[in-house]
């Protein structure tokens, strides 16, 4: 019997899953962060065992049976390097077969497997990523926090803890977002939280502050809403920039990834802006993203029959 390991990386948590030949899961599991440019090699190796371990829990093999594996991991194919910090640590839980892609990229398989398609990941990071009918892959944004990641998490909870901020020192008028700010991060006095909003390791921290907009917004406060109008703005443009790359040559069906697009307030406003777009056609996507690591893995050992079956088992 062939297993297939897929793994999907986040920026913050890691999902890694199972599955037999014939497209049974046996086994997954999650831990945190593998984000290696935002975390140190030792979390990143914890947190990427520890997955892999509490998904091999149910199986009667060990990791060094995996016929085949598929690491979709943050920043690779974007920072020059990153594949060669990873790979040691994969080498380490001796799979005989594997391939490390870019977290986005299983994420766009798991939604389109082997066919023209396109997703736009917002979760604590940020990209569009689309593969037209020959499998060649194009990407938006993703730039990173500093400077890129329109519309992601991390881009949320900057500008509301931005705003909690300007409350605390009288900047801005007062609303229930200083309170809800100091409620989520559990602590008395907002200045509390600056440890852990400086130096390295807080992209994760500041991204979880989403949430808090999500939930102001949903009470109606004015403030929320315009800093989750502004993320939908931004999440928008990549997609109108996707348009253009395909433009000319039909519509091409989008679907959407990641924690952001959980907000309800969000969400509903995004898919508002998209179906005015002429050639894009959002639509659910068919599997979740470490799925879509499942799919690469097995692509790598099957044979296109098997393939075809493989997919009829998942999708039983």
């Amino acid at each position: 019997m062939n297993y297939f390991l897929g793994v999907d990386g986040g920026g913050s948590k890691t999902y890694a899953i199972v599955v037999d030949e014939n497209g049974k899961e046996v086994g997954h599991g999650i831990s945190g962060s593998v984000d290696i440019l935002n975390e140190t090699k030792e979390e990143f190796k914890d947190h990427l065992f520890a997955a892999i371990h509490e998904a091999l829990k149910k199986v009667d093999v060990d990791v060094k049976s995996i016929s085949s594996a598929c690491f979709g991991m943050p920043a690779v194919g974007d920072v020059e390097g990153i594949e060669k910090e990873i790979t040691p640590f994969i080498e380490e839980l001796k799979v005989s077969n594997f391939i490390v892609v870019n977290d986005v990229r299983v994420a766009l398989e798991g939604a389109f497997p082997m066919k023209k398609g396109a997703i736009l990941l917002a979760g604590t990071g940020a990209m569009v990523m689309a593969k037209d009918e020959k499998g060649d892959v194009s990407r938006i944004d993703g730039w990173g926090e500093h400077v890129g990641d329109l519309g992601s998490g991390y881009f949320i909870g900057q500008l509301i803890l931005r705003r909690a901020f300007e409350e605390y020192d009288g900047r801005s008028s007062l609303t229930p977002i200083l309170k809800m700010v100091k409620e989520f991060a559990n602590v008395k006095e907002l200045r509390e939280i600056l440890i852990h909003c400086k130096g390295s390791n807080v992209r994760k921290y500041i991204a979880s502050f989403s949430k808090v907009a999500c939930e102001a917004a949903k009470r109606n406060v004015e403030p929320a809403q315009e800093i989750l109008d502004e993320a939908v703005h931004e999440l928008v443009k990549s997609v109108k920039a996707l348009g253009k790359i395909f433009e000319g040559e039909g519509s091409i069906p989008f679907s959407t990834a990641g924690g952001v697009f959980k907000c309800k307030y969000l969400f509903k406003k995004f898919k508002k802006e998209i179906s005015a777009l002429k050639n894009i056609i959002l639509v659910e996507k068919e599997f979740e993203p470490h799925m879509g690591a499942v799919i690469m893995a097995a692509r790598e050992l099957l044979s296109e029959e098997k393939m075809q079956e493989f997919y009829q088992g998942l999708r039983r």
